[in-house]
């Protein structure tokens, strides 16, 4: 019998893609993601990448807001990523007829970077064209390719550098908060430098980190993967210190992520969950709403200037 979460979400995808597939400019969605992919889980995100002309962006997003208002109102909050990952019909046929060199210069384009990834292993959407179905496709094709790899781990790379000189800079101009997110954005970049290199991919952001951990277990770098995580803020030991300090919406997080996790069969532990979460909204707060900035990210880091120094020494080692 299938779930009802599992049954919702499925009426959901093709609420919005009906709804959104019948703007004027929208030539096909692609439905990326976990739930693209077919791996979904409660918590899940509905992606979708639109193939759309420019004058499209408007109505878009006003459906995406009409649906996620309706849906939080009517049953059970969902969230629609549909926005910045979108392509027009020309870029998506110039894309999928290019030789793959030239599908790895695409990578240091943040669109392509990101909607390579989210579109592998997906699929077309009131797609009258053909188009959505095209570009899934040839992500998928691409995705893994050696070439493509190299491509993507030399962006995150370059953004793990970047992010560490900006530490720096940040801790000598006495901004010691400021030098803490930057460090933590430095390990995130430095973590997908090790996961292009073993060939994987993330997935969730609310179950990352202990995705990580068994992927560095899986490739024999268990105590590197550690190091990451400390650097980042998202050891196990050093978030569970900030749980009495969280507030009451990352609380709810943590409760609804885990009965997620296990419905799924995922052998999560509470204290990795609550890793996971917090972990993921630490920078996620900082990025998107500073106004929910509160002791339980641990901004300033106490131990800035040891985590700076394990930094440089990683990032030397994996250049």
């Amino acid at each position: 019998m299938v779930e009802r979460w599992r049954m919702l979400l499925a009426e959901r995808v093709n609420e919005a893609t009906r709804q959104l597939g019948a703007i004027d400019g929208v030539h096909g969605l692609v439905v990326g993601g976990s739930v693209g992919r077919g791996a979904p889980w409660p918590l899940s995100d509905i992606d979708l990448l639109p193939i759309r002309d420019p004058s499209a962006a408007p109505d878009i997003a006003r459906c995406q807001a009409a649906l996620v208002d309706w849906w939080a109102a009517s049953a059970r909050a969902q969230t629609l990523d549909v926005g910045w990952l979108a392509f027009t019909p020309a870029e998506v046929e110039q894309a999928t007829g290019e030789t793959v060199a030239e599908s790895a210069a695409r990578m240091a384009d943040p669109r392509w970077l990101h909607g390579t990834d989210k579109a592998f292993g997906g699929y077309g959407a009131h797609d009258p064209h053909g188009l959505a179905d095209a570009l899934a496709r040839w992500a998928t094709r691409i995705r893994f390719d050696p070439r493509v790899r190299q491509a993507r781990r030399q962006v995150w790379q370059t953004m793990a550098q970047a992010r560490h000189a900006a530490a720096v800079e940040h801790r000598r101009a006495g901004d010691p908060g400021a030098a803490t997110l930057a460090v933590r954005e430095s390990a995130l970049a430095l973590r997908l430098v090790l996961v292009e290199t073993w060939a994987e991919r993330l997935g969730s952001m609310g179950r990352e980190w202990t995705r990580f951990e068994h992927l560095a277990a899986a490739h024999g770098a268990a105590s590197l993967a550690e190091r990451i995580a400390w650097i980042a803020a998202a050891d196990v030991a050093g978030c569970a210190a900030h749980l009495p300090t969280l507030p009451v919406w990352l609380q709810e997080r943590i409760a609804r992520a885990l009965a997620a996790r296990h419905l799924v069969g995922e052998p999560v532990s509470p204290e990795r969950n609550a890793r996971d979460q917090v972990a993921a909204f630490r920078v996620h707060v900082v990025r998107h709403r500073p106004d929910l900035i509160g002791p339980w990210l641990a901004l300033p880091d106490p131990a800035l200037e040891a985590k700076l120094g394990d930094l440089e020494a990683l990032l030397g080692q994996l250049s």
